[in-house]
């Protein structure tokens, strides 16, 4: 009888051994497709393929080579398929052919390599980066790439994830992601709906997810060492000693959302310098929502949106109340936004994805000439390919200053000349 129970034992395992090299086997044939497919662009290189008990499919050291020199390597240490268990993984194929959603399901990318300018360079000029460098001379409304790179960063490993759980009554929906910057910060967010569905069929989740309500939704940022660094570059910069820059800084700051036709309230200003004095992080929390999906259709300004939601904003454990942000008419004879501060104002300048095409007639604008077009919108190229449209202010040791249209507002923000390969003007 034993003897029956060791033999039935090892089928057992000896058949689990096999489904596993079997399921290994069909992602390593998706991965050869989709090489296949890439081929004419690239080469995609992976390493292992692995199988977690916990649920995951792994797949290791991803690494796609384009055939183009002048784009650089993307890389990935490993990309992650989650579903809760490995009973789960392994019916994920049956579970999606039957129309259900999966009770739980994430997605993880981590170490991710992007090439030089690619993860940055769509940052130029977003608020965000622009009120971080307030007040930073030169660094202003620096491109993000000529930032980090002052700050001596480089190559920034990226990792992150999205997941989500379906409580079994199908009543309570958990969305959960994160975003890391390696040495910069982390920041990570938490959503919990409540929703009402018979199942988990898809037919009857897509109408409840219609009308769900958001129960609250925090955002949390850990800074590990990008605000310290940036606080002690800038007084650098200034040639201000730390804690008098951090206080020109907060000044700056406030001003710097004007041309947002915005002005950040007391408890905001107040929140915000005990932050810098030690960044450590801070959380947002948002809700409830009785319908988002109705909510935000009728919102037209982000303080609309700030007076009919509950928000609470939270500095390294100290509460400061509600996001407190209130609408401003900019004062007259400064770079700042036009009377219309809705999310959804007409730029007055052509954007750089949306500009005309060149013609046989349009001339190039030589660098030793810029300053016969000061006040002209003109198109400028940099050497890596990227366009910055706007209207150029001035000339001054090395660096060209141009206005440029940022929402309803407006941002100022140095160019080095040798960074340019070409002017064209817009007008």
């Amino acid at each position: 009888m034993p003897g029956k129970w060791i033999v039935g034992g090892l089928a057992v395992v000896a058949a689990g051994i096999g489904y596993y090299h079997y399921e290994i086997r069909q992602v390593e044939q998706k991965l050869d497709d989709m090489a296949q497919m890439l081929e004419p662009l690239g080469t995609l290189h992976y390493g292992a393929v692995k199988i977690g008990l916990s649920g995951e499919l792994h797949v290791d050291r991803l690494l796609f080579e384009p055939r183009s020199t002048a784009i650089g390597r993307t890389r990935a240490e490993r990309i992650t398929l989650e579903t809760g268990n490995l009973w789960q993984l392994l019916r994920l194929r049956h579970t999606l052919d039957a129309r259900r959603l999966p009770r739980q399901l994430g997605f993880a990318v981590n170490g991710l390599t992007l090439p030089p300018g690619l993860a940055t360079g769509a940052q130029d000029g977003i608020p965000a980066l622009w009120l971080d460098t307030a007040g930073c001379g030169a660094y202003q409304a620096a491109p993000a790439d000529d930032l980090l790179a002052a700050l001596g960063y480089r190559d920034i490993p990226l990792d992150m994830s999205i997941r989500y759980r379906l409580e079994e009554d199908q009543n309570r929906l958990t969305v959960h992601s994160t975003f890391g910057m390696g040495p910069l910060g982390l920041g990570t967010s938490t959503a919990h709906f409540n929703i009402q569905a018979a199942s988990n069929r898809a037919r009857d989740l897509a109408p409840a997810l219609m009308t769900t309500s958001l129960q609250s939704m925090t955002v949390d940022y850990e800074d590990r060492g990008y605000y310290p660094a940036l606080m002690e570059l800038c007084a650098a910069e200034m040639d201000m000693e730390h804690r008098d820059y951090l206080k020109h800084h907060q000044a700056a700051w406030v001003e710097a959302w004007e041309p947002l036709g915005l002005q950040p309230g007391p408890l905001m200003v107040e929140a915000y310098g005990h932050f810098i004095q030690e960044p450590r992080g801070y959380s947002v929390r948002i809700g409830p929502i009785d319908n988002p999906a109705l909510l935000w259709p009728g919102l037209d300004s982000p303080t609309q949106w700030l007076r009919q939601v509950e928000t609470s904003l939270n500095v390294a454990g100290r509460p400061f109340g509600r996001i407190d942000l209130r609408p401003i008419t900019p004062r007259p004879g400064r770079l700042a936004a036009t009377p219309n501060t809705g999310w959804n104002a007409t730029p007055a300048l052509p954007s750089d994805s949306a500009r005309p095409p060149q013609t046989a007639r349009d001339s190039v604008i030589a660098l030793n000439t810029l300053g016969e077009h000061i006040g002209r919108n003109l198109q400028i190229t940099l050497a890596d390919g990227r366009a910055r449209n706007g209207e150029l202010l001035e000339i001054h040791e090395g660096h060209i200053r141009v206005r440029r249209r940022i929402g309803s507002g407006y941002i100022v923000m140095p160019i080095a000349l040798k960074d340019i390969s070409e002017v064209h003007s817009l007008q």
